[in-house]
C-alpha cells in the first residue's frame, strides 16, 4: 500500500522509549566491543572464541549472505520474477567487483 504524498505510514512516529533504549545499548557497544576482542583472543573455549570472532565480524563487515533455492513450474509469474530477480542481482554484484575510478 503506498501513501498519499506528505503522509507517513507512521504518524507517531519511532516510540520514544525504543529509542531511549537503542540509545543505552549504544554507550555499552565500545566496551562490548573490547571484550568480543578480548574473549576472541584469550576465551579458554574456542566455542567462545568462534563465537565472538563470528560477532566481531558481522559487526565490522555485514553477515554473510545465505544462498537460498526456490524454485516454481516454468512460465509461472513467480519463476519469471525471481529470474529477473536473479538477473539484476548478477548485474549488480558484477558493478559491486570494480570500484569506480575518478579521473
Amino acid at each position: 500500500m503506498r501513501f498519499p504524498k506528505g503522509k507517513s505510514g507512521n504518524p507517531g512516529g519511532r516510540p520514544k522509549v525504543l529509542g531511549e533504549v537503542q540509545e543505552l545499548a549504544r554507550q555499552y557497544a565500545p566496551a562490548a566491543i573490547v571484550e568480543l576482542a578480548r574473549l576472541a583472543l584469550k576465551a579458554k573455549s574456542e566455542t567462545a572464541r568462534i563465537a565472538a570472532i563470528r560477532e566481531l565480524l558481522d559487526r565490522g563487515y555485514g553477515r554473510s549472505r545465505q544462498a537460498m533455492e526456490i524454485s516454481a513450474p516454468a512460465g509461472d509469474p513467480l519463476q519469471l520474477m525471481l529470474e529477473e530477480i536473479d538477473a539484476l542481482s548478477r548485474k549488480t554484484d558484477r558493478y559491486k567487483q570494480y570500484p569506480k575510478v575518478s579521473g
